[in-house]
């Protein structure tokens, strides 16, 4: 059985999902492709207020997002400190983001099949995609299908994508104490270890720079993690991998993201920043880019629209990883934090900068003239020092494939397409399953 569509969409994750919302509300063709759409992607979950910004219907979301103004910065669990963080960072988890995504996906048009694509095949015109159910004829392909993507793969196996490993485990809230991020950074290391408060449970994960540690490495560091912070003996919680795709494109040449009858979007154009591997902001302001040069003149415009947009942070990003991340002088810094007001007041207005995607060196200035003042006036506001101890719970959460929290994925708004094959499922009943 052979379907035909304008525009085919790999992968239904944040780039995946908007960029088919966009095009469909323009009358485009879309078939949205992605067999396990939504899913929780092992992360963290944060988004900064920047993404709220650029895409303020994201606020739909604020009441199943738990808010975060307090990050810990440690190297070790006895040395370490806090910092506020002017403007909250919301944590959604991603199936519920998906969930939210496909659903307005769908509303607007566009033709989800849950299937998963097989093999890529270039045709005259257009390209020919295979699934384990059957074949699709579409004219333009869209790969938004993760940092390991398979269309890029096809289409542009010139383009170098750095593919940083990440795990996760996803303990239950039981004890947690304070509504915070703990962020642990490693000498001359680039990666982190990050401890995010969601809504009903934690997820705890360590992504590193390709090549650094093993699996059994990063499992091992969340275990020692989970021992100094909790009073546990129940290690080892069931683990979820991924990898986050950061591009090569520190040369500036963005024309690889684009070519005859394709485009890449999100991790799969290796656009997760390079500081800190966050991806769902880059995702959807890459699907917002595409879908500008769409009704423009095709896809012609989107990699000039990706190097004006992303070049110049990108730059940035990398200088930062270079000096704070992969040098001495980023644990140099967190040491000198434990005594030292001035650069307790640098890193503040660096965190608080990365968190608001503002580079802007007169705002850090400002920001760390701000904090060193506050500082200076009340010392315990750093909160220097160990970190308390919390109760454990032995419980972990196991997130379902398919749970979400948005209702019904497609509901009476399905594309009649979709209503005759069948390929809208409704969400799969209740969100979390503890497990002891």
């Amino acid at each position: 059985m052979t379907s035909t569509a304008q525009v085919g969409v790999i992968g239904a994750g944040p780039a995946g999902a908007r960029v088919a919302e966009l095009l469909a509300r323009r009358g485009v063709d879309v078939l949205l492709l992605d067999p396990k759409a939504p899913w929780e992607k092992p992360c963290g979950g944060g988004l900064t207020p920047a993404v709220f910004e650029d895409f303020p219907d994201l606020m739909e979301l604020y009441p199943i997002a738990r808010s975060l103004t307090e990050v810990r910065v440690e190297l070790q669990p006895e040395l370490g400190f806090s910092v506020h963080l002017d403007r909250p960072l919301r944590i959604v988890p991603r199936q519920a983001l998906g969930a939210w995504q496909l659903e307005r996906a769908v509303n607007a048009g566009a033709w989800h099949v849950p299937s998963r694509v097989r093999t890529i095949e270039r045709g005259a015109p257009g390209w020919t995609l295979e699934t384990d159910e059957r074949r699709f004829r579409i004219r333009f392909l869209i790969g938004a299908d993760g940092a390991a993507s398979l269309v890029r793969r096809v289409a542009a196996p010139e383009l170098s994508v750095e593919l940083a490993p990440t795990r996760v485990a996803y303990p239950s809230s039981a004890g947690l104490e304070h509504d915070r991020v703990v962020l642990k950074f490693y000498p001359r290391i680039a990666g982190y270890l990050w401890d995010f408060p969601r809504p009903g449970h934690r997820s705890v994960g360590v992504g590193v720079q390709s090549g650094t540690w093993t699996r059994p490495d990063l499992d091992q560091e969340i275990d020692d993690y989970r021992r100094s912070r909790d009073h546990c003996s129940c290690l080892g919680l069931p683990r979820a991998g991924a990898v986050i795709g950061t591009g090569q494109l520190g040369h500036g040449d963005f024309s690889c993201l684009a070519g005859a009858g394709f485009a890449l979007l999100g991790d799969a154009a290796g656009l997760a920043d390079p500081l800190t591997g966050e991806g769902i902001h880059n995702a959807m302001r890459s699907a917002e880019l595409l879908a500008r040069a769409w009704s423009r003149h095709g896809a012609d415009d989107y990699p000039k629209l990706a190097h004006a947009t992303f070049a110049r942070e990108f730059g940035a990003s990398r200088f930062a990883r270079r000096v704070l991340l992969e040098s001495w002088l980023g644990s140099a810094l967190i040491h000198r934090c434990l005594s030292s007001n001035s650069a307790y007041a640098v890193m503040h207005s660096i965190l608080n900068g990365v968190n608001e995607h503002d580079g802007s060196m007169s705002r850090l200035f400002g920001r760390a003239l701000r904090a060193w003042s506050a500082v200076r006036m009340d010392r315990t506001l750093a909160a220097r020092g160990g970190r308390d101890v919390a109760p454990c719970s032995c419980a972990s959460v196991e997130l379902l494939d398919h749970a979400v929290t948005a209702t019904g994925i497609c509901g009476d708004a399905q594309s009649p397409r979709s209503r005759e094959a069948s390929d809208c499922r409704p969400p799969a009943s209740g969100q979390v399953k503890l497990n002891s």
